[in-house]
């Protein structure tokens, strides 16, 4: 199958162009000129590297006619991080985008579009099924509810099969360094203490190669329509991960928690029911938190981090 994978450049598009590549697919992906592209360094002349910025609607229309993919998945986005997630972005730039990839994947004769939304399109509620209203807390949240909807319109009017994943907390090696783990792993091997929340909270974690595992048999799976969760089906509470993280990093550090309060708009359980996605795919997780912490730690380690 030949797909073309936006995003590429990220922590989970790089693991997921990886994947496909491993798995025998032909991978096309647009990567910003202005990009840091450093995780796909290694696997330069296994793809096509299109030095595109997907927001040009005309430049990406001609990349698509050129490269006649089988499937779209669409992973990139703008304003991740949290302090970005009320910005205005969200709506002027990250829909229009989404809408006009569909637009132009349907008229190069794309059979399917796989989108990657978050578990941010939940909001703070703890029952989080796919057939719940969404009732997110922020403009990314928002957006990317609005976005499902409109992508979901415009492939049925292309005859596009349209899917969509949403993405609960990742973690893996050469994650982005603001998230809790990397961060949490740089100061352990520091030798620096952190701070932390009260860590009451419960979160579901999965494994950047499992997210991408997921999402590329999401891709290559042709009854598998509509939303899906994709997350490890557990949750595990931040205290326990911290403590984890601890004895392989750094096991004589003392940890204090409580020193950072909690966000006003904290969500205190995310927990994903995954049997949808299993059901439709044949997917499940294969790395446990445990191993794939080992992994993640060792991985800083050895870059001396």
């Amino acid at each position: 199958m030949k797909l073309f994978i936006t995003g590429a450049s990220g922590f989970v598009g790089a693991e997921l162009l990886r994947i496909a590549l491993d798995d025998g697919h032909e991978v096309v992906a647009p990567v910003r000129p202005t990009s840091g592209a450093h995780r796909l360094a290694p696997y330069k002349g296994r793809y096509t590297h299109l030095a595109l910025d997907i927001g040009d609607a005309v430049a990406l229309t001609s990349a698509l006619e050129a490269t006649r993919p089988d499937a779209v998945v669409h992973l990139a986005w703008a304003g991740v991080n949290n302090a970005a997630r009320f910005d205005q972005t969200q709506i002027t730039l990250n829909i229009d985008t989404a809408c006009a990839l569909v637009n132009a994947a349907g008229a190069a004769g794309c059979s399917a579009f796989v989108g990657v939304g978050s578990q941010g399109e939940y909001g703070a509620s703890s029952a989080m099924l796919e057939d719940c209203l969404p009732t997110p807390t922020t403009l990314y949240g928002a957006a990317k509810v609005a976005t499902l909807f409109l992508t979901t319109q415009l492939a049925a009017q292309a005859g596009m099969r349209h899917a969509w994943l949403r993405l609960f907390s990742t973690y893996g090696p050469d994650d982005n360094d603001g998230w809790m783990i990397p961060s949490l792993i740089k100061q352990m091997l520091q030798g620096q203490r952190p701070k932390t929340t009260l860590g009451t909270q419960h979160w579901d974690w999965l494994h950047v190669t499992d997210v991408a595992r997921g999402i590329l048999a999401t891709a290559v799976s042709p009854t598998a329509t509509g939303v899906f969760n994709l997350g490890s089906g557990r949750a595990i509470r931040v205290r326990d991960a911290i403590e984890m993280l601890r004895d392989l990093a750094a096991p004589q550090m003392e940890l204090k928690f409580g020193e950072i309060p909690f966000r006003p708009d904290q969500v205190m359980r995310m927990q994903a029911n995954i049997e949808k996605l299993r059901a439709a795919t044949g997917w499940a997780p294969r790395i446990g938190m445990r191993e794939g912490m080992a992994s993640t730690v060792a991985w800083y380690r050895e870059r001396g981090q």
